[in-house]
Formats: structure tokens, sequence, C-alpha cells
């Protein structure tokens, strides 16, 4: 019996030790940094560099929710590491570190068993999404670590569940609600607030003490800036919530059918199961209730995996005698949690780091291009930030400016969004006036903050484009040319920048008569002085239909329109050194775009000795 029991033992290890195995190499898969990554390395960067836990040098924002994962960051880099090494070797310890737990908890609820407890640890360290966030430069993991050890501890009435607690607060607000939700369940499950409850929240409050006063010394407050810029508490935010649960159930629940066995068997729950599933349900209303995360792929959910894995294998162990059968639904658990959601993954992940390469590359051209110390506003701070470090970096979306996320303007229910950040204040962001703004889409507004800005002709009146040329693609983004004067006042109708929105996706599409009508119409509704990118729009697009004619007669319209449309120049180039072959009127344009967009003249060049009678075929991609 004992030689079976130490068998089943070792084969409990070997199965969490392949699990670790696993995780390993989806961190390897999924390698990748996380663009909010880069908001915490810039504050850890401003604070060695003697100007304080800012994001921007003088303003007082707590812009993070992770504050000992930024100390982390700020010893790490006094030891001599970069900052995206050493997250990724404390996310990758931290996610090591999660399996080894889930797998004492597995020994703490399966007491008939060797198996189970190793059972679950390998499961979650299949689990993508513990791979994918573990190297991605976030404290996800190491919040999660903390959680699901704090949990350990109580099971095991240790008071070391008090100092895990106060550390899983320090890396993320959430950590109070795992206290909360221990306390809660052991004043009910004990019908008495017992000595250990009482010790355990007593520590907390006072070992958080010198926090929470250096918080509202240093920022004034104690709710971090993301939560005001992030929260709203009304029907979307729910929806949105609910929306985010259920793709982890379907993803990872099969909609709820894996879970069905241990719900059934609810009077053989033990104290310990109990305990589990009480932090399982209150974290997920938690998680509708804040309306999700705005990254898409289970990231909110991490902390919950250990105990999700546990329970749906407590059921299966519960329900299932055969062990033909038991293998076989393990299987089909397994293969379910790898297929099903990796298509979403996968795709998230590629836009990530897309984004990050688009953002990088974006920032290289601006510094070759610029060397003052200008200011910029951007959408997705986190890269752009980081990389111009002195630089003012408006957060569009708030997350690191507290006028924007505490004093937005009233939503405009005309901006339809499928953004999760919908407060904005354009008003503000236009009284700094930054000399750049970068949308995450360029030429395309598609957050509510960077379509707002088109209902104000300061922004049209203010602001054009500038061009980079990388990856095949004319990025853009949008350069102020004079001071901003006058009272600055929301004067445009919202049909407009829908309407103007709306044309460029049918561009995208390459639905040519569309797209004009949809330009048309955002013309028809713009005030005077008439927006100049939307005539140059609709010359591209009739170049796409091959209307040359009309093109070339609405692109010298622009021209007389506004000096400043490089995009129309660039096409007058090659228009008059290619089809008309006028080397005087090519040289006079080639010479405007040096002017306004000197980095696309190596492309301009090139294309003006490759291109064919057909004119070439990018142009106006700064719009996709």
């Amino acid at each position: 019996m004992a030689g079976t029991t130490r068998r089943n033992k070792n084969i409990g290890l070997l199965f969490m030790a392949l699990g670790i195995v696993v995780y390993i190499a989806t961190v390897v898969y999924f390698n990748f940094t996380q663009d909010d990554a880069f908001i915490t390395f810039r504050y850890a960067s401003n604070f060695l560099n003697g100007n304080g836990l800012v994001y921007n040098i003088g303003e007082r924002v707590e812009g993070y929710t992770n504050f000992l994962w930024l100390l982390l960051m700020i010893t790490g880099k006094l030891a001599g590491f970069e900052f995206v090494l050493f997250s990724r070797i404390l996310g990758v310890l931290s996610g090591v570190g999660t399996i080894i737990f889930t797998y004492l908890i597995g020994i703490k609820i399966f007491e008939r068993s060797s198996i189970y407890p190793g059972l679950g640890a390998f499961l979650l360290g299949t689990f993508l999404p513990l791979g994918y966030w573990s190297a991605a430069g976030l404290e996800t993991a190491a919040f999660s670590l903390m959680t699901i050890a704090a949990i350990y501890y109580y099971l095991n009435r240790s008071f070391a569940t008090l100092i895990l607690l106060v550390l899983a607060t320090l890396f993320r607000p959430e950590g109070g609600l795992v206290c909360m939700v221990i306390i809660a369940f052991d004043i009910i499950s004990k019908k008495s607030f017992t000595g250990y409850a009482l010790t355990i929240l007593a520590g907390y409050g006072i070992l958080l003490l010198p926090y929470l006063i250096f918080k509202l010394y240093y920022f004034e407050t104690l709710l971090p800036n993301p939560f005001y810029a992030k929260t709203a508490f009304d029907l979307r935010q729910l929806i949105n919530g609910l929306e985010y649960s259920w793709l982890m159930f379907w993803h990872y629940l099969g909609g709820g059918i894996f879970i069905v066995p241990f719900l059934i068997y609810y009077k053989k729950w033990t104290a310990e199961i109990k305990a589990l599933a009480s932090f399982l349900l209150i974290y997920i209303l938690y998680v509708i209730i804040i309306g999700g995360d705005v990254l898409k792929v289970h990231r909110f959910f991490i902390p919950l995996f250990p105990v999700i894995t546990l329970v749906t294998l407590y059921g299966l162990a519960v329900l299932i005698r055969k062990r033909i059968v038991f293998w076989g639904s393990l299987a089909i658990l397994l293969a379910w949690q790898l297929y099903i959601p990796y298509d979403h993954i996968r795709t998230y992940h590629v836009a990530e780091k897309a984004l990050n390469v688009k953002m990088n590359k974006t920032i290289d051209n601006l510094l070759a291009i610029d060397k003052s110390n200008f200011s910029i506003a951007v959408s997705t701070i986190g890269i752009v930030g980081y990389r111009l470090q002195g630089h003012t970096v408006i957060d569009l979306l708030g997350l690191t400016d507290s006028t924007v996320a505490r004093h937005p303007e009233k939503p405009i229910k005309e901006l339809k969004t499928t953004w999760k950040e919908e407060k904005y204040n354009s008003e503000y962001i236009l009284s700094r006036q930054p000399d750049y703004i970068l949308f995450s889409t360029e030429f395309k507004p598609s957050a509510p903050a960077e379509k707002a800005l088109f209902l104000y002709s300061k922004f049209l009146d203010f602001y054009r484009t500038i061009g980079f040329y990388f990856d095949g693609v004319l990025h853009a983004i949008f350069k102020r040319y004079y001071n901003i004067t006058g009272n600055i006042t929301r004067n445009i109708d919202p049909e407009f920048v829908q309407e103007y929105y709306d044309g460029i996706i049918k561009w995208n599409d390459k639905d040519f008569d569309i797209a004009i009508r949809h330009f048309e119409k955002a013309l028809q509704i713009c005030p005077e002085p008439k927006y100049p990118y939307l005539y140059y729009l609709i010359a591209d697009a009739n170049r796409q239909k091959n209307d040359f004619e009309t093109a070339y007669y609405m692109l010298n319209f622009v021209t007389r329109l506004d000096t400043l449309i490089f995009e129309a120049y660039k096409d007058l180039y090659l228009y008059e050194k290619v089809i008309i072959k006028n080397p005087e009127k090519a040289d006079f344009y080639h010479k405007k775009v040096a002017q306004l967009a000197p980095s696309y003249i190596p492309r301009l060049e090139y294309l003006g000795e490759t291109v064919q009678i057909n004119f070439y075929p990018e142009a106006g991609d700064s719009i996709r």
C-alpha cells in the first residue's frame, strides 16, 4: 500500500513537472512585452533619474496599479538588469510558483489521491494565457502567485496568509478583494469572528497604513488614476464584463459544461472546496462589475485559473468512477482548452507584437526628424512614453492624466466604438497644444478620445499629417503647425466624424464608390473651412478607380485649399513625373514633400523611377 502511494505521488510530481515544462514552452512561444508594461518602466526610469514617481516630470499622477511591481523594476535596474528582461524573469518564476502552489492546494483537497494534485498542476501549466501573460512585462503572474499562495496558507490556518495578502494588494488593488473574501468566508464558515480572522484583518490594515498615507500625501488620492479612467459603473460596462467573462467560460469551461460535475455534487463539498468556490464566485462577479479588461486574453482571470482547474478536476473525480471514462474526459478537457481559444489568443498576440513594432519604428522616424523637446498626445502610451524619456507624453485615454480621467467630457452616443476606454477631454488636450498627436490606427480615428478631437475645428484647422514609410506602408502622425488661439469649443456635428470614419473603413475595403459617398456627406456636414483631407481621400478613391483625370483635378484643388497636405504633393509629383512628364512641376512637388515630410523622400524617389502608368500601388496607405 505504501509503495502504491509513493508511486502515485511520484506520478503526480511528474505531471506537475510536465505542466511546468509545457508552461515554459508557452512562455517562449508567446514571447512579447505588452505595451502597458512600458508605463511602469517609464515611472521606474523617472524615479531612478531623480524625478520622483511620475509619468511626466512635475505631474504627480498614479498612472499605475502595480506599486510593488514598480518597486521591483526599480530594484532590478539598480542591480544591473534591463526592465524587459527582469520583468520576464520575475514573471516566469511567478508562473512556476503558481503551478507549484496549485499542486499544494491539490494535496489539501484531494486527500485520498496523490495523482490528482499533479494533474491539477499539469492542467494549469497548459493554460495558454498563463504563459502568455507571464513574460509580458506586467505584474499579472506575480499577483496570481501571491493570491493562490494566500489561499493555500489560509486553508492551513497559517498567519503567512497576512503577509501574502499585503503583498498581493501591493501588486494589484484586487488584493483587497482577496482579503475581503477570505475574512468573510472565515466568519461565515466559523459562524463567529475568530481570533485568526481578527488578526489577519487588523494586521492587514496596520501593514498597509504607511502605503495609504504615502498615496494620500504624494498623489492626494487613495484610488489609482486608471480606476477613474476605466470605470463608469453603467449598463455598458456591465455588458462588457458579461461578454468578457462569457468568453472565458466558453474557452476554458466549454460554456460551463466542464464545471457542471462540480456544481452537481455541491453537497459533497469540503470546507476547502467551499473556500475555493466562494473566492471563484465573488471574483468573477467583481470582474463582471468592473467591465472586464481592455486586454482580451483573459488577463483578469489568471488568478482564478488555479482554482478553476482544481474545482473542475474535483468535479470530474467525484462524478466519474470508471478510470477510462475519467481519463477520456480529462483528455477532452485538455484538448478543448488548447484548441478552442488558440485562434483568439494568437490573433491578439500578432496584433500586440505588430503594435510594438509599429510604435517603435514610428518613434525612431520621429526622433530622426525632430531633435526638439517636443510634446505628444497618444492613445497607446506604453512604448511611445518609454521611448520618449523627458518628453511630455499626454495620454488621450487618461490612464496617466488625472484631468482626462476625473474630468472627462460628457459622452457622445453618436461616437460608436468597441473600445473599453471611453473617457476623453479633447478641449483639455487641445489646450495643452501637443506638438504631435498619434492615433493607434494613425490616420483613422478609432478610440472615442481620437474621434472626439474631430469635433473641434481647432484640431481640424491646426493639425496636419506627416508620414513615415516602413514595412511597405505609409504611416501617419498629426503635427501641429501653428499655435492654437481663441476659444477651444466643440463645434462639429458628431455625424461628421462618423461619416469620415465609415468612409475610411469602406476605402480600406476597396469599396470606393460608397467611400466617396461617405466623404461627400462628411463635406456637407463640415463647416467652413472644409477639412482638406476629405478632398484628398475622394481624389485617392478616384485614382484607385482609374479615374486619373478627376483625381488629378482634385489633388490640385487640395493644394490650392491647403498648402500642408503632403499626401497631395507626393501624388502630384508622381502624376507629373510618370503620367504628364512635366519635370519642372515634378521638381516643385518634390520640394514640397521634402519640406513637409522629409523622411518620405527616399520612397518617393524610388517610386518616381519604378512605377508604371497605372500609378503607385500604396498611394493612400497612410489611412489604413
